[in-house]
């Protein structure tokens, strides 16, 4: 048993990170399975994201609308009146953010900081998804020949660093304040 003495701490955070992590997934499921109307369809961080993209690409002077998906939980991204993509409840980043804030709580330090950061976390995670979904659409609507490489490699690895640069920053300060 001395042998695994040394590797506590490792131990100790995998165990936190992943019955955190599992709880926060239940919870979220639950919350999907509230039966949301307009405004809030398909569910109300879906809806809000969608409809914050609408908006900048607009500003962006592209003629964007957003509209429920009759046949499933989703809404429908057109410009010029040309679907360009559903935005789903996966779209959202809300995933990302509980796998941060379990990786984050799991390496906590004062419970202050720990807050302070995962809502920082969460507003850049959010800023970054909504980024990647207004620069999907451009891509989509402007540049169709990469709309597979840039949805399934390049924008996930945008999303996904974020977080993993996140959780090293994280790490890192908490070498520094010890």
């Amino acid at each position: 048993m001395d042998f695994f003495k040394p590797y506590y701490p490792v131990f100790k955070f995998v165990l936190i990170f992943g019955v955190l992590y599992f709880t926060l997934s239940l919870l979220y499921y639950g919350f999907l399975q509230i039966d949301f109307t307009a405004p809030h369809y398909p569910d109300p961080v879906t809806a809000m994201v969608s409809d914050q993209t609408q908006g900048i690409l607009k500003v962006f002077g592209y003629q964007a609308q957003i509209y429920d998906a009759p046949t499933n939980p989703s809404v429908l991204l057109y410009i010029d009146n040309q679907i360009i993509y559903r935005v789903i409840e996966g779209c959202n980043a809300v995933s990302v953010m509980l796998l941060f804030a379990a990786f984050v709580i799991a390496f906590a330090k004062a419970w202050k900081t720990t807050i302070l950061y995962m809502l920082i976390g969460f507003i850049i995670i959010y800023l970054v998804n909504l980024a990647r979904l207004v620069l999907l659409a451009i891509v989509y609507k402007d540049f169709p020949q990469f709309q597979e490489f840039s949805h399934d490699i390049i924008f996930p690895a945008i999303i996904y660093g974020t977080v993993i640069l996140l959780w090293v920053l994280w790490i890192r300060s908490s070498k520094t304040s010890t």
